[in-house]
C-alpha cells in the first residue's frame, strides 16, 4: 500500500514539474460535501473526529487545472486542508486538520493509468487515508 503510495506521490509530483505553474492551485472544498462522505467508510473514525474537532465547512484542496488534466479541470482532491478547533482537555486549541487521500485516476473506458499520462484522466477516486494535525495557518 505504501509504495503505491509513493508511486502515486511520485508521479504527481512529475507532473508538477512538467505541468505550468498555475496548472495546480488550491480550490475551495465543503468538509460536509467532499469529505466526509468519504470517511463514513469509517465510521468509528468519523465519529472520532467530529466529536474531537470542529470543522470549519470550508477547506482548501488542491484545485486540477485544464492544463494538468482536460478533463478534470476545476476538480479539488486532497490532501484538503480546514481550520479546525480540537476540543481538548485543558480548553480548546486552534490547528489545521489535513485530510490525507489515496488517488486513483482513470481514463474513459474506466481502467485505471499506471503509465503516469494523467493528461487522459477522466475520473479518479479518492479514498480516505489519514489526518495530520498542524498548527493553524
Amino acid at each position: 500500500m505504501k509504495q503505491r503510495y509513493l508511486i502515486a506521490l511520485s508521479v504527481i509530483s512529475g507532473l508538477l514539474c512538467l505541468a505550468a505553474a498555475p496548472a495546480w492551485a488550491d480550490g475551495t472544498v465543503s468538509f460536509r460535501a467532499h469529505i466526509q462522505p468519504m470517511i463514513k467508510a469509517r465510521p468509528e473514525f468519523e465519529k472520532f473526529l467530529l466529536e474531537t474537532f470542529k470543522i470549519s465547512d470550508d477547506g482548501l484542496g488542491t484545485r486540477i487545472s485544464d492544463q494538468a488534466m482536460p478533463h478534470l479541470g476545476g476538480a479539488r482532491m486532497g490532501p484538503y486542508a480546514f481550520q479546525a478547533t480540537w476540543r481538548g482537555a485543558n480548553g480548546d486549541v486552534p490547528v489545521t486538520l489535513i485530510i490525507d487521500t489515496d488517488i486513483k485516476f482513470f481514463d474513459g473506458a474506466g481502467r485505471e493509468i499506471k503509465s503516469g499520462r494523467l493528461k487522459q484522466a477522466v475520473s479518479f477516486q479518492e479514498i480516505f487515508n489519514s489526518v495530520e494535525i498542524e498548527p493553524p495557518r
